[in-house]
Formats: C-alpha cells, sequence, structure tokens
C-alpha cells in the first residue's frame, strides 16, 4: 500500500475529528462521511477529479432540486461542486451581475457584500429606490412579504436571481423563474463538515457554462475526499 495512504489517512482524520464551530459549538463528524473518505484514499482519489465535481454527487443534487423543488436541472451541464457555499456565491455574482451593476439583498446582505465590491456592484437593500436590470439575492428565510413583491417584478423584467434556500422548501421557480435563478447551497454543515468546504450551485444550462467556466478558473474542483464523504452524507439522507 506504500507510506501516502497511510499520511493522508491520518491527515484525513486530524482533519475530520471535529468540524470547524457553528453557532458556538463543536459539531462531530459524521463517521459516514469519515469512512467514505477513508474508502476514497484507499481506491486512490487523491487526485483532480472532474472539474464540475464527481458525477454521482452532482447527479444527487440534480436529484435534490427535482425531489425537493420541483425543479429540472441537467446535472451534467448545470450543476456545479464548489469549495463551499461561499464560493458559490462568489461565482454566481461574478458572472451573472455586470460590472458596476447592482445587487437588490433580500436578506443577509452581508454574505454577497464582498462579491459585489469585486465586481464594483452596488449592493441595496429592499427598500432601497432602484430601477434598471438588477440582480436579486434572497435567503430561504426572507420573510414572503419582502420576497413576493420582487420575485414579481424580477420574472416581469428577466432579472437574474440567486437563491440560498437553507431548510426552506419554497423555491423561485414557483413564480415563474426557473430559467433565471441560480439555486447556491452547501452540503454537510449539519454532519459536521462545514470545514471540509463542499458547496454547489445549480443552474439553468443556458446560464451554467459561464459559471462552471469561472469555477475553474479559480479552484480547479473542490477537494476529491470531501465531495465523497458529501455524496456519502446525501446517500444516507436519501436511504
Amino acid at each position: 500500500m506504500g507510506l501516502a495512504v497511510p499520511l493522508a489517512r491520518r491527515v484525513a482524520e486530524l482533519r475530520g475529528s471535529v468540524a470547524a464551530p457553528r453557532d458556538g459549538a463543536d459539531v462531530e463528524v459524521s463517521a459516514v462521511a469519515r469512512q467514505a473518505s477513508v474508502t476514497a484514499l484507499e481506491r486512490g482519489e487523491t487526485h483532480y477529479t472532474d472539474r464540475p465535481g464527481i458525477v454521482p454527487l452532482r447527479q444527487r443534487v440534480a436529484a435534490l432540486m427535482s425531489e425537493r423543488f420541483d425543479v429540472s436541472i441537467d446535472a451534467g451541464k448545470g450543476v456545479v461542486i464548489t469549495c463551499g457555499v461561499t464560493e458559490a456565491r462568489f461565482v454566481a455574482m461574478q458572472q451573472l451581475v455586470p460590472v458596476g451593476g447592482t445587487v437588490v439583498a433580500l436578506s443577509h446582505a452581508e454574505r454577497v457584500a464582498g462579491a459585489c465590491i469585486v465586481r464594483g456592484a452596488g449592493l441595496r437593500a429592499p427598500d432601497a429606490a432602484v430601477d434598471g436590470d438588477l440582480t436579486v439575492y434572497l435567503t430561504g428565510d426572507t420573510p414572503a412579504e419582502v420576497r413576493d413583491p420582487w420575485l414579481t417584478q424580477a420574472s416581469e423584467h428577466g432579472w437574474a436571481v440567486v437563491y440560498e434556500p437553507g431548510e426552506a422548501s419554497f423555491h423561485p421557480a414557483a413564480v415563474g423563474l426557473a430559467e433565471h435563478t441560480v439555486t447556491i447551497g452547501a452540503l454537510g454543515l449539519d454532519a459536521g463538515i462545514e470545514a471540509w468546504r463542499v458547496g454547489f450551485l445549480a443552474a439553468p444550462s443556458a446560464t451554467a457554462g459561464p459559471l462552471r467556466d469561472f469555477k475553474q478558473a479559480l479552484t480547479l474542483c473542490t477537494t476529491n475526499l470531501s465531495q465523497w464523504g458529501a455524496l456519502a452524507l446525501l446517500e444516507e439522507a436519501n436511504a
């Protein structure tokens, strides 16, 4: 077996014993994710993956989009596995927002503030007076009374929407925005693999190409072992 695999396994064990603190408490890493990464090491998964991510994980994300939101996403073209949700936000903003454009953040504006600065974009609150071509960012906990009027306008004007659902069951596709919405998220936070940095973006095929290319230019691909761990968690949840 050689020296590389035992050393790499030890690194994975040290890295995966406890995740980064969340809400003031340590979250123990799921044994399922830890074992999946060890198994991946033993079969030699130590190289770059397909740049958009390993195929079975992309397929699982596409299936979740269908099961949870009734949104059809092409796993081959429309799903990209990212280095956590932070990268997913950054990629979406850099590709969907014109240089010097405007982003209306309906909730959690702090999450996209840095990406807006890099893009030279104005960041506005939902009660701001804005006009022209906009990009709308919202999360699953955005109140409906704030969310719905803006999504109605987005549907009327064809604005791009970046949506981070969290645990919400709502999706902008329900109001006719399936072809204008990029869905982003993290994988495995509640199972202790936040520090493993696995996120995703799911986009209609017409939008996905530039997003995929830009992510690849940033980080090539998300860590191989982290992807296999996240896949094991999703498969366990779906069992």
